[in-house]
Formats: structure tokens, sequence, C-alpha cells
């Protein structure tokens, strides 16, 4: 009835026209040897017939009769088919469940209890067996941790006291070398000035000692002369053997350089004996001072 209801809807009828048709549809069907019976009307004619309008009840009722016809009665057959179809599903469904879900929804047994309370309890010695042993592990890797830690603290120590000692010997070292340095150039001033004072104490002690020989020689002068006096009065007598304050005093004024005259080829005049002597004492320094002045 909703599909012919919704089939009129949609060729445009209201809902009274629909009304009427779905009864004159109900009455055709009641009574259908009079519908039979009765003649079609004739059709017009073709210049005189009408459009085709939506108020021509009898015709849609026509055609709602017979897309809507009239379901066939059941048969005992057919309640028999449903039947056994319905209890062959309800048997697989039943034997289904009996399966699958109802050992589910069974309590479990005693020993399946136990068997699962022994398996939980192993499981749970093994979860606090691998804690204790995670935990001793851990123990060992901080107190691993310790040590390696306080080892680097003493290596540190180490480096820092090695690193200020190094710091203290390099402090040193300098100052060494400080020290060293201003010995050296203190040495460096000194050198000169004790060269200038050694060649000082030489000048002197060489111009003493020229004095003295001078002195000396004109000791000897005079007494030559004395002597040549007194081997012309004795006429043949032996020389005089001479001494050795005479000889050495001989050796030392022997001329280095120029020769001068022996005193016995001088006449007796003391002037020129004195000049002579005078004469080869003044080159005996000059040749002595150069070797002087060569040793700095």
């Amino acid at each position: 009835m909703a599909q012919k209801v919704e089939f009129l809807q949609g060729k445009g009828l209201t809902d009274t026209e629909i009304q009427q048709a779905l009864s004159e549809a109900a009455n055709g069907t009641s009574n259908p040897s009079a519908a039979i019976q009765s003649p079609a009307p004739a059709a017009p004619p073709a210049y005189a017939r009408p459009q085709p309008s939506y108020q021509q009840q009898p015709h849609y009722g026509f055609q709602a009769a017979v897309v809507a016809p009239e379901p066939p009665k059941r048969d005992w057959r057919d309640i028999f088919i449903m039947a056994v179809v319905s209890g062959g599903v309800m048997y697989g469904v039943t034997a289904l469940a009996r399966k699958y879900l109802v050992p589910h929804l069974k309590p479990p047994s005693s020993t399946a209890f136990q068997s699962t309370s022994a398996e939980l309890s192993e499981q749970y010695d093994a979860a606090a067996a691998a804690l204790d042993e995670l935990r001793a592990e851990t123990a060992a890797l901080a107190t691993a941790a310790q040590s390696e830690r306080e080892r680097v603290a003493a290596a540190l120590e180490d480096v820092e006291s090695a690193a200020r000692a190094v710091k203290d010997a390099e402090a040193r070292w300098r100052d060494d070398m400080r020290e060293v340095r201003g010995e050296v150039e203190s040495v460096r001033e000194l050198v000169p000035r004790m060269i200038e004072k050694h060649a000082a104490s030489q000048s002197a002690a060489l111009t003493e000692l020229q004095s003295e020989l001078r002195s000396l020689k004109t000791l000897l002068v005079a007494r030559q002369g004395g002597n040549t006096v007194s081997e012309a009065a004795a006429s043949g007598a032996a020389s005089p053997t001479p001494s050795a304050t005479q000889t050495a005093a001989n050796a030392l004024l022997q001329p280095r350089g120029k020769a001068s005259i022996p005193a016995w080829q001088l006449p007796n005049g003391g002037a020129s004996a004195a000049t002579s002597s005078a004469v080869s004492v003044g080159s005996v320094p000059s040749d002595a001072g150069s070797p002087t002045k060569e040793t700095p």
C-alpha cells in the first residue's frame, strides 16, 4: 500500500485523488466479474481526444491493481520447509555457541585455577628474581661509577699537583736564570775592570822594577868604575871573581835590542858610563811591556 501511495505521489496526484483511486481499486478487485463484463468505453476521435491528465481515476486504479497482485496463500509444505530451515539455523547457532562461546562463559575448574595460579606464581618469582638481579647490577654499576669518579678525582688532583710543580719549577728556573744572567752581566762588567786593574798593577810593578834596575845599574856602573882604577894600578894581577849579585845584575841588564858599548871600553869618565847604562836600561822596559799589553 505504501508503495502504491508513493507511486501515485510520484505521478503528481493529490491525497484526495489517491484516496479515490485506492477506493476504486478496492471496488474493482471486489467485483472482478462486473468489471470484466462491462464494456469498455469507446475511444473518442483523434481530433476530439482530450489530453491525458492525472484525473482519470479508473485508469490509474486499474494500473495499481495490476502492479500489486494478491499474495498467494501458504501451503503446509511451505510451513514445513520454513520449520526445517529454522531448526537447522537454530541448531547451527546453538552448536557454534556451545563450541566457542560457552567455554569462555564457564567458570574455570579447580585444576585449571591451580595451574593458572602456579604459572602466575612462577612468573612472579621469575619477575622478582629479575628485579633482584637488576637491583644487584644497578648497585654494582653505582659502586663502579663511584670508584671511577674517585679515581678520576685523584687523577685530576695528581694532574693539578703536577701542573703546580711544573709552574713552581718554571718559576724557580726563571729566577735562577735571572740570577745567572745578573751574575753573567756582573762578571762581564767586572772582567774589564779586573783586566784594567791587572794591567795597572803590572805597569806599576814594571815601573818599580825599572826604577830598581836603574838604581842597581847606577851602583854597578859606579863599582865597575872603581874596579877599573884598581885594575890599572895592579898591573898584571888576576881579575877579581864577580859575586852572585853582580852575575844576576849583569844577566838582567844585558841589552835585548841594540848592543851597548862594554864598560871596559868606555873612558874613565863616569858621565859617559851613566849615559850608556841609562840607554841600555831604557830599552828593557819597552821590550818587557809589549807582552804585557798582548796578554789581555
